[in-house]
């Protein structure tokens, strides 16, 4: 996913969001319609798939949704109180502020994915694309490998066809090295 998303776009989402799905929580929608008007908060907004360790985070669920209509983290605490979590935002408009939404099809809305925030640390991508790179060039290595025994195996062919002992034998110990390699 991508680092920044301005805050037209969210506020975009947002209302789509509103329009489209019909919340559990009635109260909710004020929430949502307060962060919709302050353009600072908008701008401190950020869509997540898991709830982050700091900060606060705001889980909402459409009716469609077997998830919890709404749920407040906050300083390592747990609320279901909406009007708790309004007053946070209204005495403290300029801190960071998590948003996680679950409602029907979201795995497939691109609009919303092109929101969500990456919280895959730099040091754990890293490590995950050198253990994609060791896979690749464990199968590019197999391949080519592989590509090469079938070669000798033609070159073998041929030098049967054309009665070359000294080749067929040279290409035959060359084959048994391949296969040992492909072996180990």
């Amino acid at each position: 996913m991508r680092n920044w998303v301005s805050a037209s776009e969210k506020s975009s989402f947002l209302k789509w969001f509103l329009e489209q799905h019909q919340l559990k929580h009635k109260d909710v929608r004020m929430l949502l319609e307060h962060i919709l008007k302050n353009h600072h908060i908008l701008e401190n907004l950020s869509f997540v798939e898991t709830v982050p360790s700091k900060g606060r985070t705001f889980v909402i669920s459409s009716m469609h949704s077997d998830k919890s209509g709404f749920v407040y983290y906050y300083n390592k605490r747990k609320s279901e109180d909406v009007s708790k979590a309004l007053g946070d935002l209204m005495s403290n408009p300029a801190e960071k502020v998590y948003v996680k939404l679950h409602f029907y099809g979201k795995q497939s809305n691109h609009r919303y994915l092109n929101l969500v925030e990456s919280q895959t640390n730099s040091f754990v991508q890293y490590k995950q694309f050198k253990e994609y790179e060791k896979e690749t060039n464990f199968i590019i290595e197999k391949a080519l490998l592989d590509q090469e025994i079938e070669k000798i195996r033609m070159q073998i062919d041929e030098a049967l066809d054309q009665n070359d002992k000294p080749l067929f034998n040279k290409l035959v110990e060359r084959l048994q090295e391949l296969k040992s390699m492909q072996e180990s």
